[in-house]
């Protein structure tokens, strides 16, 4: 796990990412129900579906309608109006934050789909943006194989712009290239795991986080 120093707030910020199929929502509401005993928690999911921005991603990417730089910028208008109405107002109010995904997937994604590198995109999101950085990027690794077969058992439809094998490949290297060349917190968990078994890792390396921030 590589280090940076958070944010200047009482909050906390914790982000799910993966490859579609990793898990990472019903990761996510398993993770709310433990930690609501003990927290107050807030659960906000990228893209929005409160913004315009998020509204229509969640409309046309499904369908492939978006071209890799509509979608690129539809994402930071959507993340730039999420900081600012939900995610920095719960974390000056201290306030747990759970992310189901953030700005990383953005840098997985779209740098598959544009070409631009996944460094240039996390660096305009940190500078444009001054989205807050996550107290740890936890990172839901599987297989593509066994991604793409969670994914269509999940929904039955494929999502033409990323649920491809070839994309997939690409953006699974892109998360763990990240995790070694970032100055984020990450931690790369085994997704392939029964869900309680990630949900458990996931919940302990987040209690000992809170009790130890200094």
């Amino acid at each position: 796990m590589n280090s940076q120093r958070h944010d200047e707030h009482p909050g906390f910020l914790f982000v799910l990412e993966g490859i579609d199929g990793a898990g990472k929502t019903a990761v996510v509401e398993s993770l709310v129900e433990l930690l609501s005993r003990n927290y107050d928690v807030v659960r906000l999911r990228e893209p929005t579906n409160e913004s315009q921005w998020g509204l229509e991603i969640r409309e046309r990417s499904p369908k492939g309608e978006l071209t890799p730089d509509e979608e690129l910028n539809l994402f930071h208008l959507d993340r730039q109006w999420h900081v600012e109405n939900r995610i920095r107002p719960a974390l000056e109010a201290g306030k747990l934050v759970l992310m189901d995904r953030y700005f990383f997937a953005s840098g997985a994604y779209q740098s598959v789909s544009t070409g631009i590198p996944w460094k240039e995109i996390l660096l305009r999101n940190r500078a444009e943006i001054g989205a807050p950085e996550p107290d740890i990027i936890f990172i839901l690794d599987v297989s593509v194989e066994v991604g793409l077969e969670r994914a269509l058992q999940r929904n039955g439809t494929k999502n033409e712009q990323f649920e491809q094998v070839d994309r997939l490949i690409k953006v699974r290297e892109a998360y763990l290239a990240m995790t070694q060349e970032d100055d984020g917190m990450y931690e790369v968990v085994d997704a392939s795991k029964k869900l309680e078994e990630v949900t458990s890792e996931v919940y302990r390396k987040i209690v000992h986080y809170t009790k130890n921030r200094k």
